[in-house]
């Protein structure tokens, strides 16, 4: 007998980053999905025989600064008290989240799966109805590719194949990462059909980020605008815990994040009379920084509270590489892997970059629809002032956003910390580690 879902996570580093994934997984209503929880062992430096090239020119220590070093605290925060959680270990190399999507693909572990989500640590589970909402809709509208809307991204292709040459006085390593960019699309290429959509890829457009999440973050513009401008001016209190930071500057900084505590801490007492938080009637999403209302970029449809949209063009994808893929996707790629030896790019430093890029193009290549949906949220940037907020006390603020009410998070050290729940999500106390409380 089948199973319905699986979801792989890649879990590297940084404790928070994977609490804040997990927190909100267990805040699903949807709990019958199998874990499997991929560790990425390893400084991501691999011995493999394709970086000859890539360690020459190295030797000053200054190489890819996407890699970085496993931390060990990651499994004892991946350790859920629930059955059907599985455990693996890949090697980390350049090919980082990507590349444990694919060797798990080539493991076929997939197989006993109607559907598998593909996420990384750090990417939030924005809305309660989510996993539910996506296996609906996937199975009543015959979808087979979701990938997550909240940094949906086009480059033109001129621009991404000399992406890191392009600047003033590019060095020896910019110029083998964008080498191996190029000879990346080209082990797509042994396959025609790969290659007639590489060909029509155009260049006459401007670069685009459409930001795709739930319009819950602010409800006024006005409140949006001030609270970018205290992060901007002060940063965030993780940064500020580890400087000289004076009393003023360390205040500033915790001021958003208790707010956001606040309001779901009242919320949960009044959840009575006031419900569920509620996004407005006519819901924004951010459109090269600025919020617009969602119904003047695209159409879309709903299913169980989640908004979905399809994408025709090939080069629009979703960064961080977070996607529902359904198991007749799944053999079809396996298929065209195999044939084609498209394997052969695990073997390339700098695969990440380029492979990012390719999921866009992925469903097209293989005959399917591709679809975005707004219900997940990999925090990095910030929208509007694109300042690294994937810190503890931020991500801690945006599940404090996003569950209004549900539940209140807070931070300590490198941990998050689950400050109170609703009654009606206690069972997180049964599930999650005594590390979380």
């Amino acid at each position: 007998m089948r199973n319905k879902l699986a979801i792989v996570f890649c879990v590297h580093h940084k404790p928070w980053l994977m609490m804040s994934t997990l927190i909100t997984t267990a805040l699903q209503d949807f709990d019958d999905a199998d874990l499997f929880f991929v560790h990425s062992i390893g400084d991501g430096e691999a011995d493999h025989p394709g970086y000859a090239e890539y360690r020459a020119l190295i030797t000053n220590g200054r190489g890819n600064p996407q890699l970085s070093p496993y931390d060990e605290r990651v499994r004892e925060v991946c350790c859920l008290k629930r059955k059907r959680v599985f455990h693996l270990e890949y090697q980390n190399d350049h090919a980082l989240d990507s590349g444990v999507w694919y060797k798990f693909i080539r493991s076929r572990r997939w197989r006993e799966y109607d559907y598998v989500l593909f996420g990384g640590e750090g990417v939030l589970f924005a809305r309660q109805t989510l996993l539910s909402s996506m296996v609906s809709f996937a199975e009543r509208c015959g979808v087979h590719f979701i990938a997550s809307g909240h940094e949906k991204r086009r480059v033109p292709k001129d621009i991404f194949m000399r992406y890191h040459t392009r600047v003033e006085a590019p060095t020896e390593l910019d110029r083998l990462h964008d080498l191996k960019i190029r000879e990346a699309f080209a082990i797509f290429c042994r396959d025609r059909e790969f290659r007639a959509l590489f060909d029509s890829w155009r260049s006459d457009f401007e670069p685009e980020t459409q930001n795709h999440i739930p319009d819950l973050l602010s409800r006024t513009e006005l409140a949006w605008r001030v609270r970018a401008r205290l992060q901007k001016r002060w940063g965030s209190p993780y940064l500020g815990s580890q400087s000289e930071a004076g009393m003023r500057t360390r205040i500033g900084q915790r001021i958003p994040g208790m707010m956001d505590a606040l309001r779901s801490a009242l919320r949960m007492r009044l959840h009575g009379w006031l419900g569920d938080a509620r996004e407005p009637r006519v819901p924004r999403i951010f459109v090269q920084g600025r919020r617009q209302p969602v119904s003047t970029i695209t159409a879309t449809e709903r299913e169980g509270g989640v908004r979905y949209h399809r994408v025709d063009s090939p080069e629009w994808f979703g960064c961080a590489v977070t996607h529902l893929m359904s198991r007749t996707f799944l053999e079809r790629l396996s298929e065209r892997l195999d044939r084609y030896e498209i394997y052969d790019i695990l073997d390339l430093p700098f695969s990440g970059t380029p492979l990012e890029v390719i999921w866009g193009f992925t469903p097209a290549w293989l005959g399917f629809e591709k679809w975005f949906t707004d219900g997940f949220h990999r925090v990095r940037k910030h929208f509007t002032t694109y300042r690294r907020e994937d810190y503890p006390p931020e991500m801690a603020a945006y599940i404090n956003r996003y569950y209004c009410g549900r539940i209140r998070v807070g931070w300590q050290g490198d941990h998050l910390k689950i400050r109170a729940l609703r009654p009606d999500c206690r069972h997180l106390e049964e599930l999650l580690p005594a590390g979380y409380f």
